[in-house]
């Protein structure tokens, strides 16, 4: 198969994410924590597993929404509504109901602060990730090298966004840390393949497969250490932040391999003709 082919599969994904996150965004808008659209959380916790379907059928006047972490003692359970809702109100009807748990904390966050989050959270994402382009471009210096590079760091982020909030993965503060620390895993796999490509000897199937195997390495490794914080941790923080990054290396492997390596290989085929 002839390597050039490969490019368009990444473009495609890119292209399908950013339709579907226009569509997600002027439509329904995206799914927001109460971090970043306001609220309140009540998290309690469980030595055994929770029917969420029970407490949202006896909670139903107050709508709320339910989720569950497990975790290696217990079960954790995070209850969002309202903030204009009494938390007290909500705890008494589950006493009533037979949800009588002894350990339990709530917190409250206004609408107009959780979009001060929201806008903060996106001008630092929006910060970042200029620094990262504007570094890469200092390194490389050539317009073709270091605009692969940002525009696969831009896939990365885009396309996680829009796993996450197909998953039902609320955009949050903790998510938003998860996107930071993305954009330096999506520069780490380019940069260690154009330095291996252009400063390398020997064919330059040679130098992609020696860079790939280095970086899968490296990637593997996150990975195990990601996939024990999915399955041992019961905070729901770390397991949005571990689901972020895993879902961002998994496309960075993809926008990298197909994508960044085709397209540097022909840059330095068409170098080495001329």
């Amino acid at each position: 198969m002839n390597y050039k082919k490969l490019i368009i599969i990444p473009l495609l994904l890119l292209a399908i994410s950013l339709v579907y996150l226009f569509y997600q965004v002027s439509t329904k808008g995206l799914i927001l924590d109460i971090d970043l659209k306001g609220g309140t959380q009540i998290v309690a916790e469980s030595p055994t597993s929770i029917n969420e379907q029970a407490i949202e059928n006896i909670l139903k006047k107050y709508d709320v929404d339910i989720r569950t972490a497990r975790g290696v003692t217990g079960y954790t359970i995070f209850i969002n509504f309202d903030a204009s809702i009494n938390p007290n109100d909500v705890i008494k009807t589950l006493k009533e109901n037979g949800y009588d748990f002894k350990s339990y904390s709530t917190q409250t966050i206004g609408p107009a602060l959780g979009v001060a989050f929201f806008q903060q959270a996106q001008l630092a994402l929006l910060f970042a990730f200029s620094f990262m382009a504007v570094t890469v471009f200092i390194i490389f210096k050539k317009i073709v090298l270091s605009f692969r590079v940002v525009l696969s760091a831009f896939a990365d982020i885009i396309e996680t966004l829009v796993l996450s909030q197909i998953l039902g993965i609320e955009l949050s503060l903790a998510t938003f840390a998860a996107l930071l620390l993305l954009i330096g895993y999506s520069v780490d796999d380019d940069i260690l393949l154009t330095n291996r490509v252009i400063k390398g000897s020997g064919e330059i199937k040679t130098r992609i497969k020696g860079a790939m195997k280095t970086a899968f390495t490296m990637v593997g490794a996150t990975c195990v250490a990601l996939l024990a914080l999915l399955i041992m941790s019961s905070s729901l923080v770390i397991v949005e932040i571990a689901s972020i990054l895993l879902m961002g290396l998994i496309f960075d492997q993809i926008n990298t391999w197909l994508f960044n390596a085709p397209v540097l290989r022909w840059y330095v085929e068409g170098l080495n003709e001329t």
